[in-house]
């Protein structure tokens, strides 16, 4: 049984793909091996062909430009608190929805507990498929636009289709909830911590969703305070205020990232490559992803644990 949410959501979809307010854009997905580590590169040469900021001179025009100000009312589903759901207009996935604030902030800012008790109802609301949901926070984190929202993509419904990063997470369920930790397979730095389900679950009511979206918020902050303190200590981080980071969540943990840079050489990551879901758009990206590999392009765009280190493509030796 699908809830009242999921239906609105594939009506919606339905009729603004129909009416052409919304691109369903068509990949392959080719899977590629790293570290125990199955990752999914999304290969959708139709996106080549949409027109970038640059290509539309529109660079100059970001801060000014602001496409949920007012919002496409085809792509509405619904309000929650202080926030609007819409559908993502360019989306790889179906249902692909965006988290808006409907006052401007800024992309740049951090999540508040509204944020995330908006984040968590639409999570909540898809009962037979895997969530995962993301905030891609500052200018070198792979946002694309500077009014604060977060993303939420079901995958696949196939039991076997859960986020690429989950089969290293399951050798440290032995972690206790709210314990913040990293793993030793990715080379990059990145704050973990496993999310209580007894914190989770409940008795439904106002006062039960106000007591988890403070869980979550505890938990956000913790990496948060974790991840600045440990950039503190980072040489290659002077200068970058605010931080730019990626902030990932699912039914069972949330993970932050930070970043130093938007791109390895020509490819673009957010929150989604340290999922282990990366898109490209042509052959020669392909490629180049394959070649350079994986770990190396999230490890360039990120921190790297090594003390050599690489940022865009290029070492830096710390």
């Amino acid at each position: 049984m699908q809830t009242h949410f999921e239906n609105k959501v594939t009506e919606t979809y339905d009729r603004a793909l129909r009416r052409g307010e919304l691109y369903f854009v068509k990949s392959t997905i080719v899977n590629v091996t790293e570290n125990d580590i199955e990752f999914e590169i999304r290969f959708a040469p139709s996106l080549a062909k949409r027109p970038t900021a640059e290509q539309t001179d529109e660079n100059h025009m970001k801060h000014k430009v602001d496409p949920f100000a007012p919002y496409n009312q085809d792509l509405f589903v619904q309000e929650y608190g202080n926030h609007i759901v819409l559908l993502n207009k360019f989306c790889v996935v179906p249902n692909h929805l965006l988290v808006v604030t409907k006052e401007f902030e800024e992309q740049t800012d951090s999540l508040n507990q509204e944020d995330l008790a908006a984040l968590w109802y639409c999570m909540m609301q898809f009962k037979n498929q895997q969530i995962i949901a993301f905030y891609n926070c500052g200018n070198h984190s792979g946002s694309s636009q500077p009014h604060k929202h977060m993303q939420v993509v079901p995958l696949p419904s196939d039991d076997r289709f859960t986020p690429p990063i989950n089969a290293i997470i399951y050798k440290y369920q032995n972690k206790k909830p709210g314990e913040i930790f990293n793993f030793q397979e990715l080379p990059y730095f990145h704050y973990v911590t496993l999310l209580d389900p007894q914190q989770l679950c409940g008795h439904h009511g106002h006062s039960h969703k106000e007591t988890v979206s403070q869980y979550l918020t505890e938990n956000y902050l913790a990496l948060i305070d974790a991840m600045v303190e440990g950039m503190r200590a980072s040489p290659l981080t002077e200068g970058f205020h605010p931080l730019s980071y990626n902030f990932l969540i699912t039914h069972t943990w949330m993970m932050v990232v930070p970043r130093l840079s938007e791109k390895y050489e020509q490819i673009s990551v957010n929150s989604l490559g340290f999922a282990g879901m990366l898109l490209v758009k042509n052959e020669e990206e392909l490629d180049f992803v394959k070649n350079v590999g994986i770990l190396r392009i999230l490890e360039g765009v990120a921190i790297s644990k090594d003390k050599d280190q690489l940022i865009g493509g290029v070492h830096i030796s710390v």
